[in-house]
């Protein structure tokens, strides 16, 4: 069970890196495009965590080593398809939170849901927001985001606690759900060379599990 978890963490960590290889080759996509296919498909990754290691020590290692190989690939441009050259840290900031979401809920098994739910928020908001608001021109709001940029951050969060709310038993009522997006989009603003892959899924996790356990 532990070993199946490990191989298939991995081996799907190296198909969405071969999948975002080909794409850029092929349709001469701009790295944009290829970092945010990897950052949203790498989130993937929590399924098998909950699966095979569920609350088990396993369940930092995947992110701990993460932490290393994307280090190493900033420094060294080693995936093209992640790296643009701007200096953003987000590539690190991510798994960064990842292994903090998970080392939480080593110690506490009941985090598992508020851990997704950060998670998501994270990938497929974040995700998304920029390649919406470089289709939907918006005037910015702050931190040259946009209205279509955090419309979309606020809009997939609601969807992703909607689907946590009922796998997970959370309780939330309606009110919940979109104060839980809000903080989701409100903290998407706060980007300085990527931290809002840390402060947007920290925050929200924790917004979360307050929430349900108050």
């Amino acid at each position: 069970m532990i070993l199946k978890g490990y191989l298939f963490t991995y081996g799907y960590l190296i198909v969405i890196l071969l999948l975002a290889f080909g794409l850029r080759k092929i349709f001469n996509l701009r790295t944009l495009f290829t970092k945010k296919f990897i950052h949203i498909m790498i989130s993937f990754c929590y399924l098998i965590l909950y699966k095979y290691f569920g609350s088990s020590i396993h369940i930092i290692i995947p992110p701990l080593s993460f932490i290393v190989i994307n280090i190493l690939s900033y420094k060294f441009k080693l995936f093209k398809s992640m790296e643009d050259g701007s200096g953003n840290l987000g590539t690190i900031y991510y798994p960064i939170s990842v292994f903090i979401m998970a080392l939480v809920t080593y110690f506490v098994p009941e985090f598992y849901g508020a851990f997704g739910v950060g998670l998501f928020c994270m990938a497929f908001g974040d995700g998304f927001a920029p390649l919406v608001a470089g289709y939907l021109k918006s005037r910015q709001i702050y931190n040259h985001k946009t209205v279509s940029g955090t419309a979309t951050v606020f809009a997939f969060s609601l969807v992703i606690i909607i689907i946590f709310n009922y796998y997970f038993k959370f309780g939330f009522n309606v009110i919940d759900m979109i104060l839980i997006s809000v903080v989701s989009a409100a903290l998407e603003l706060f980007d300085r060379k990527g931290l809002d892959n840390l402060f947007l899924p920290l925050g929200v996790s924790l917004v979360v599990y307050l929430m349900e356990v108050i």
